[in-house]
């Protein structure tokens, strides 16, 4: 396997705007196919840059890693490109891409190159590079669902994990809320209920101070149930038929009977207005004749659990370009990452992805928060963004907003059991728990 280097068309990177604009021109040099110890197709590539459009001065300032195409800047790259990284990486994957045909001929080479270029979980289509991400091939291997359902089609499948605003609060001892994006794992059926839930793993994280007006509500749902006389009777005939069998059905039919032929008077008025009732309609004999209505033996009774809501919101203004570009990310992250995946059939939508929100403090354990509420995984059932919070419109140079006002409301996929705080029970320090 013979490697044959090639170097792309130099292409201009503008940085900055008004009297801080500067333009460095750049080109990316691949080597490749090479096999590596172990057997796997690799490339080798290189950012070169140069004085002017023409190619004087050339000079190599970067290298990039061929099995993920991170960067890794030399002493010839300046400040200023390091802190435009994201700029010169755009602009190399697009270099790549225009010479990946003169390296690469069969499908195994060009997944080497992907690679390089940070492209690995991009698919190969037929003769023109690398398309969208990848579908999961087979159906029925989705970890925790066992679904029959095919992979998804087109859907992300990784975030920055490092996304920061201010960009300055990685380097405080600020409480934090970090906010991390969760492939979304389906239940799985167990006996007669489902597997405790285990949320997906990580795929991004957003790391934001802990914004005003943080609460929890825990709520339980109880509603008025009401049994009249006649239907205690039928049930506990019934409920003993079905449980115990006939001989103990037939005693509390007797217990029943027992209990009338006490109260004949009780018994004849009541089986008046009954079928008074069912003759004409008139549903407060009762109450007109007698003053009295049947004892509804009325009792508030537990419905069910309900689900703990969410709702932040922050004001996100931009100090400096490189901040701009961060918060652009953000809000980039959380608007795909809520959306809707499609299947290859285009047949069924998939489930958006899910989140971990967790406050964090410097003097928590294992950096949680032992003061304020732990959630549990979460599906964000709305996110805004307002573009003009201060009420007009107003851009820097580089067109970023001013300010923006992101807000966006959670909801906890399950219910908080008494079991879980039992499972807090046993730390050596306490906290507030769910």
């Amino acid at each position: 396997m013979a490697a044959t280097t090639a170097t792309s068309n130099i292409s201009p990177v503008v940085i900055g705007s008004g009297r801080g604009k500067s333009t460095t021109y750049i080109a990316t040099k691949v080597t490749g196919p090479v096999k590596n110890a172990a057997g796997e197709i690799t490339f080798s590539s290189d950012i070169v840059q140069y004085d002017d459009a023409s190619g004087g001065g050339e000079k190599t300032i970067a290298s990039r890693d061929s099995a993920t195409g991170k960067i890794t800047w030399n002493s010839n790259a300046s400040n200023r490109t390091k802190l435009n990284a994201n700029k010169f990486k755009k602009a190399s994957n697009n270099q790549m891409l225009s010479i990946e045909k003169s390296l690469t001929s069969n499908a195994s080479e060009k997944v080497g190159f992907n690679k390089a270029s940070g492209s690995a979980n991009q698919q190969i289509s037929s003769g023109n590079g690398s398309s969208g991400d990848t579908s999961s091939s087979s159906a029925g291997n989705s970890s925790g669902g066992g679904s029959q359902i095919s992979g998804e089609g087109e859907g992300r499948k990784s975030y920055s994990k490092s996304l920061c605003y201010p960009t300055t609060l990685r380097r405080t001892q600020q409480d934090t809320l970090r906010i991390s994006v969760l492939k979304h794992k389906p239940s799985t059926m167990k006996g007669l209920g489902f597997e405790k839930r285990t949320p997906g793993k990580a795929i991004g994280a957003v790391t934001l101070p802990i914004p005003g007006g943080v609460g929890d509500k825990n709520a339980t749902a109880w509603g008025q149930g009401t049994m009249t006389p006649a239907q205690i009777a039928t049930s506990n005939a019934v409920k003993s038929f079905l449980t115990k069998g006939g001989k103990e059905a037939l005693e509390e039919a007797k217990d029943s009977l027992g209990v009338l032929q006490d109260n004949p008077k009780d018994v004849k008025a009541g089986l008046a207005a009954m079928f008074t009732n069912q003759l004409t309609g008139t549903k407060d004999i009762l109450a007109r004749t007698e003053g009295a209505v049947m004892n509804p033996n009325m009792e508030l009774l537990f419905s069910g659990p309900s689900l703990r809501s969410f709702t932040f919101s922050w004001k996100l203004s931009p100090r400096d370009e490189r901040e701009s570009m961060t918060i652009m990310r953000i809000i980039r992250l959380f608007k795909q990452s809520m959306a809707a995946k499609t299947t290859k059939s285009q047949l069924f939508l998939k489930a958006p992805n899910t989140y971990k929100l967790q406050f964090v403090s410097p003097n928590g354990m294992k950096g949680t928060h032992r003061f304020l509420p732990k959630v549990k995984e979460c599906a964000m059932v709305d996110f805004g963004v307002n573009y003009t919070p201060d009420g007009s419109y107003m851009t820097y140079d580089n067109s970023s907003m001013v300010s923006y006002e992101m807000a966006m409301s959670f909801q906890e996929i399950e219910p908080i059991y008494n079991s879980d705080y039992t499972e807090l029970d046993g730390d050596r320090d306490q906290s507030i728990g769910y």
